[in-house]
């Protein structure tokens, strides 16, 4: 994403995506990382994230899986089944959780391996 492009910041994301799908970086039916993940990654705001993947699903881009995930649409598989926003803001929020419970799995593996190379006290 560029400061100096006038475009909003979700657009260029959204524009940046569609790249990496037409590139062959995501292929057709590939899972795309998470809100949270793709959010780290572009150093960005989650509901930027958001408003990019809202606009490349209009677009066919991508489809949404609850609670699977976002995929690249394949356009042939691809059911179009609708759910309620409050049903897609649940397996987002969802998803979100499992990003967070992975992230503190990691950090807890960490400080165990600190805790099992930690030299014993004397008594």
């Amino acid at each position: 994403m560029s400061k100096d492009d006038r475009r909003p910041p979700y657009v260029q994301l959204a524009d940046d995506l569609r790249g990496a799908v037409e590139g062959g970086k995501y292929k057709a039916g590939q899972r795309l990382p998470t809100v949270r993940e793709l959010a780290e990654q572009y150093e960005v705001s989650r509901n930027t994230i958001q408003r990019a993947l809202d606009t490349l699903k209009a677009d066919g881009v991508v489809v949404s899986r609850p609670p699977l995930g976002i995929f690249v649409s394949s356009g042939e598989d691809d059911d179009g089944a609708s759910h309620s926003q409050e049903f897609i803001e649940i397996m987002q929020l969802l998803d979100e959780m499992q990003a967070n419970l992975r992230s503190v799995s990691d950090r807890l593996d960490a400080i165990e391996q600190v805790v099992a190379h930690r030299p014993q006290r004397p008594r």
